[in-house]
């Protein structure tokens, strides 16, 4: 019987850090895969060739590009207020509705009558029958009948636009309190 195997579990002795284990060596010549280049976006792109093509442009062409571009990012910034308008007031962070406000056009020869956050021209024709009909009414809720009946009859876009559907609506008797306080008949 002589010769001892492998050894049991308890004969083992404790290996030092990294016997047994060979090294590899790396080699200098090992050759690295190139790294992936980034996907440009397609704005990225855009404004790459555009660069490019600026290189090769004169003076005056430049100052054109420079107009065609102005002209270009004030339309961005309408189209953006247009949207951002068109969404709910509590989506673009207004928390109140304008029910009723009055303003006076650049020149006076027309009115803008806001109703429910939405702005109506008006002429000053129309701004003349609206102050007689409110001052022809004895109280707020006969106020708000009369303006209904108006725009039932002579301006059904408002009702529309503002959303004003029924004479009760609380814009009406706040917009007779506009008018009586600021306007008088001439």
């Amino acid at each position: 019987m002589g010769t001892k195997s492998g050894g049991s579990k308890a004969s083992k002795k404790p290996k030092a850090a990294g016997a047994g284990k060979t090294a590899v060596k790396k080699s200098s010549s090992a050759k690295r895969l190139p790294a992936k280049p980034k996907k440009k976006s397609l704005e990225e792109q855009l404004r790459d060739e555009i660069r490019a093509m600026t290189l090769t442009l004169t003076a005056d062409s430049l100052k054109k590009l420079m107009q065609d571009a102005a002209i270009l990012a004030h339309n961005e910034r309408v189209l953006a207020d247009y949207k951002d308008s068109r969404r709910p007031a509590a989506a673009r962070g207004r928390t109140g509705t304008v029910l009723a406000e009055i303003e006076k056009g650049r020149d006076e020869t027309y009115y803008i009558i806001i109703l429910n956050n939405y702005r109506n021209f008006l002429s000053l024709d129309e701004m003349r029958k609206l102050v007689a009909l409110c001052r022809g009414a004895d109280n707020a809720r006969d106020a708000a009948a009369r303006l209904y009946a108006w725009i039932e009859r002579d301006r059904r876009d408002i009702r529309k636009n503002s959303k004003i559907f029924e004479p009760d609506h609380p814009a009406l008797p706040a917009l007779w309190e506009k008018i009586i306080a600021g306007y008088d008949l001439k």
